[in-house]
């Protein structure tokens, strides 16, 4: 019995590792981790600051995208408000 409440213990313990290890938000429809967060949060202002036109146009550096291992040119500004990052 003493051995089964372990294995159950540690089961558990495994099965909620995945959810905290895979926290997303989602911006657009890019799937972003805590870890990534502070790169598209940089970006959202980047764009925030620019005219329409330019916001419109702007393409991420490739050392943007390279940093933060997301998509970055796939986020627009309107995906930005939604997700309430500026």
């Amino acid at each position: 019995m003493q051995k089964t409440s372990k294995i159950l213990a540690v089961a558990l313990a495994l099965g909620t590792l995945p959810a905290a290890a895979f926290a997303q938000t989602t911006v657009g429809t890019v799937h972003v981790t805590d870890a990534g967060m502070p790169a598209v949060i940089d970006y959202c202002e980047e764009l925030a600051t620019m005219s329409p036109w330019d916001g419109f146009n702007h393409r991420p550096s490739h050392a943007q995208t390279v940093a933060s291992g997301i998509y970055l040119q796939s986020i627009q500004l309107a995906d930005c408000q939604r997700a309430g990052l500026v």
